[in-house]
């Protein structure tokens, strides 16, 4: 047995181990105003792959829920504020991934 995490450091800062792929995991860290749209595509869901798929897309939000400067982030891209030139970005990933 080893004791190394079973997912990846995420690349913020959070709360984020520990989120059960179960419908009460999920619910239990998605904000209010999101737990009942997920709760009804649960419900809805087949048995299977419709329902995996549902499972999968909302822990994958619950994740990205956990990070406190999320909401803040998506308002300011959405108004156009503090956005990042492509280049730049591209200039950040190839530093990141040595290419520089």
């Amino acid at each position: 047995m080893s004791a190394e995490p079973l997912e990846p450091p995420l690349p913020f800062s959070g709360p984020t181990y520990g989120i059960p792929r179960t419908i009460k995991g999920i619910s239990e860290r998605l904000p209010k105003e999101r737990r009942a749209l997920f709760m009804e595509q649960v419900m809805t869901a087949e048995f299977g792959a419709d329902l995996d798929e549902v499972m999968l897309v909302w822990w994958g939000q619950a994740v990205l829920a956990q990070d406190p400067g999320r909401e803040k982030r998506l308002a300011d891209a959405r108004a156009g504020r503090n956005l990042v030139p492509l280049s730049e970005v591209q200039r950040r990933l190839e530093r990141r991934s040595g290419a520089e």
